[in-house]
């Protein structure tokens, strides 16, 4: 018995070993296509179009894989409406929620004079840009990549959900995993030299938000949902952002 399980565990380890390595290369790919375009024309300040190619190409990876394993197991990755009531409960919670939060964070920045300093300059072309970025390709491509590929990968090896109780809530294993890898996204990092750069605040607000984004995950049985609200997220924190310098300095 002692020999099965310790069979599952390392097998459990192996996957997501490769589902790290495999979001890895899936961006750095992605990198690479998008620094084989030049974007003056369209983008001369570089903050939208670089980064958009980067999300689709690594999106389009996810889903060539999604596609394979569904074709060998008939795995669900939550292509589907699912329960839109919940999802949609999640959706409105959280936005509310996130709204809140981030207008009360502007404010307090702009009391202690502490606002966002862009290196770039606010007009339509990029005003527009990032935000389309944002809303349509951020989340899009971040939630397939990193929600919808490892949580439903990680259900397919074991067979089942392994529930961990958090004082009266249980949540999964696999959003766990998957929160923390998001998390790794967000770290810069390189092999030769050894380099290692991070936001703190930026590495456990993406834990945080990849564990409520799982969550919506699973309960609705649907990546829409995790894709409007990460798209909601990224909208309102950076267009927020924007009105504030605008009209605040």
């Amino acid at each position: 018995m002692m020999r099965i399980n310790s069979k599952k565990i390392l097998q459990y380890i192996g996957i997501v070993v490769l589902l790290f390595i495999v979001q890895q290369l899936a961006s750095r790919i992605g990198g690479i296509v998008a620094s084989m375009f030049s974007y003056e024309l369209i983008d001369v300040d570089n903050v939208f179009a670089w980064i958009t190619i980067h999300h689709i190409v690594q999106m389009i990876i996810a889903i060539i894989i999604i596609i394979i394993i569904h074709f060998i197991y008939r795995a669900d990755f939550g292509f589907k409406i699912g329960d839109y009531k919940t999802g949609l409960q999640y959706v409105m919670l959280f936005s509310f929620i996130l709204t809140t939060y981030t207008i009360g964070g502007y404010v307090i920045s702009y009391l202690n004079n502490s606002l966002v300093v862009y290196t770039y300059t606010l007009n339509f072309q990029n005003v527009i840009g990032t935000l389309s970025f944002q809303l349509l390709f951020s989340g899009t491509s971040e939630e397939i990549l990193f929600r919808a590929l490892p949580i439903s990968l990680m259900v397919l090896v074991n067979n089942t959900n392994i529930v961990i109780k958090v004082g009266k809530i249980n949540i999964t294993l696999e959003i766990i995993i998957a929160a923390l890898l998001f998390s790794i996204a967000h770290i810069n990092w390189t092999l030769f030299p050894l380099t290692l750069s991070y936001n703190s605040f930026q590495v456990i607000y993406a834990f945080i938000l990849g564990v409520i984004y799982g969550i919506t995950y699973q309960k609705s049985g649907s990546v829409i949902y995790p894709i409007i609200m990460h798209g909601i997220s990224n909208v309102v924190m950076v267009g927020a952002g924007y009105l504030f310098h605008c009209y605040c300095n």
